[in-house]
């Protein structure tokens, strides 16, 4: 699960399911493996709404895009990075 502070501090919002499909769509088509997936995360590394809503997408669709749950620990990993990054900036 993303920590709760993280998603305090990023101002993270609960996505459905619904909300999920047609970027799931998308990541079905554009991206073949968990590695692919993993560079997109780069490309969006400061976008941190998009990646949370990666976060819900492979939640919800966890038993074909992350099964093994490596992608989501890998994202909430990043998203406490952000947040971390983004505390400290407030503080300066």
């Amino acid at each position: 699960m993303i920590n709760r502070d993280t998603v305090k501090v990023l101002d993270l919002k609960p996505i459905t399911r619904a909300m999920c499909d047609d970027f799931y769509a998308k990541i079905n088509s554009e991206f073949k493996t968990p590695e692919d997936i993993k560079e997109a995360i780069s490309r969006w590394q400061d976008d941190s709404k998009k990646i949370n809503h990666l976060w819900w997408v492979l939640n919800y669709h966890s038993d074909n895009l992350d099964a093994n749950r490596e992608l989501r620990a890998f994202i909430e990993r990043h998203l406490d990075n952000l947040a971390q990054d983004e505390k400290i900036s407030l503080e300066e």
